[in-house]
């Protein structure tokens, strides 16, 4: 499956040794950085015929029809994902709101099989005790967005995700099995950080193990 479709993702899959097409397509929310791909999508399930089943919450599907208004002239290549998520790649997964600071709010994806739970939570900060005691338990892979290493020096109603500082110290975050951390940018020096076992910094290409 792929989540999100950012603005280079033809570079993307163009890149990979053999050419893939996903089981499904989730979005998370309508922020460029996560969308502006999904363009070369909807020409995909326009000419294969709708073989390509893209997902978005209810909110998220709004956005997207508006931005895509073309590409639902005929029919919609997009479907809202049920509450109850979707069956891919021999797991359930379904989306769940998390607080995106200044920009609103956004969504973290939650995929599970029988003895293994993982989640992918790109966009968000400040998530509420309710919110980890109910999608943050028992984790075997949590994939965090951190765009910076350390922004306790700007001022918070302007921040919109998680700082690495922060990520350290999230109960939620410490007891899952494994801890990748993503949304990077030019703030965090990999060279300079020391991360506790079991956690590490995403980059280009990544390979990473579900089970």
């Amino acid at each position: 499956m792929l989540l999100d479709a950012s603005p280079d993702l033809h570079a993307q899959l163009a890149g990979l040794p053999e050419a893939v097409v996903p089981d499904a397509v989730l979005i998370s929310h309508a922020h460029n950085d996560h969308l502006l791909g999904l363009g070369d999508l909807l020409d995909y399930v326009h000419y294969a015929g709708g073989a390509l089943p893209v997902y978005a919450p209810q909110d998220v599907f709004a956005d997207i029809r508006s931005r895509f208004a073309y590409a639902f002239r005929r029919s919609a290549p997009v479907q809202v994902l049920p509450e109850t998520g979707v069956q891919v790649a021999g797991m359930r997964v379904r989306a769940f709101q998390v607080p995106h600071g200044a920009n609103g709010h956004s969504h973290a994806f939650h995929l599970q099989r029988p003895g293994w739970a993982a989640v992918i939570m790109t966009d968000a900060i400040d998530v509420s005790p309710e919110i980890a005691a109910g999608w943050l338990q028992k984790l075997d892979l949590l994939v965090l967005g951190t765009s910076f290493a350390d922004e306790s020096a700007s001022p918070r109603s302007g921040r919109s995700v998680y700082d690495i500082r922060e990520a350290l110290e999230l109960p939620w975050a410490r007891a899952a099995g494994r801890v990748v951390l993503t949304h990077l940018s030019h703030g965090v020096d990999a060279r300079e950080l020391s991360l506790p076992d079991g956690w590490s910094l995403a980059y280009d290409h990544l390979r990473v193990a579900l089970w």
